[in-house]
């Protein structure tokens, strides 16, 4: 069988479970999933731990504020049951592809959102959450679960999708040149 068995942030399939006020669209990413039909991959949705944890009317988050051992733990159960499902597209001579939202608190794999100092009231502006370089909570944990299961044919990416400096173009040639090599 065999080919690429995509994995992707949920907000990229559900827009509506991001943080109130940073939906860019009504439902989903369409130029990816067309990207990845495209190229004929499998897509699978992965669970949004925030929303799961904190419902769907919640206020944005930092990394700072999701680091916290209640939602590490969260996401480790969360994690295994991913992990499981990747085992078996592994057994199925899959490549397992790993896309994040960079900027994001939980599925950053680049950058994650960041500010030691804010409790995060609702009145606390966009501009308070700051972006640095590091990884979100959601992706940490699961990273540490493919690592302690030694899965070895698998990418992780990080999509910018919701930065100003946001490069459709950039992204496609840098997703192909990932799922070719």
């Amino acid at each position: 069988m065999g080919g690429k068995a995509v994995f992707i942030a949920h907000c990229i399939l559900n827009q509506n479970s991001k943080a109130l006020g940073f939906a860019n669209r009504p439902g989903l990413i369409e130029w990816l999933i067309d990207f990845l039909k495209q190229n004929r991959c499998v897509i699978e949705q992965l669970p949004c731990p925030e929303m799961l944890y904190l419902g769907v009317n919640r206020w944005w988050h930092t990394k700072d504020q999701y680091d916290t051992p209640g939602f590490r733990r969260h996401c480790r159960r969360l994690a295994r049951r991913v992990t499981d499902l990747m085992e078996y597209y592994l057994r199925r001579g899959f490549t397992i592809v790993l896309i994040g939202v960079d900027g994001s608190p939980s599925c950053g794999v680049n950058l994650t959102g960041s500010n030691p100092y804010w409790g995060g009231e609702p009145n606390a502006s966009a501009e308070q959450y700051q972006i640095v370089e590091g990884m979100g909570v959601w992706m940490e944990e699961l990273l540490k679960e493919i690592e302690k299961r030694e899965i070895r044919r698998f990418k992780i990416i990080g999509l910018a999708m919701d930065l100003p400096n946001f490069n459709l173009e950039e992204s496609l040639k840098m997703l192909e040149a990932e799922l070719e090599g």
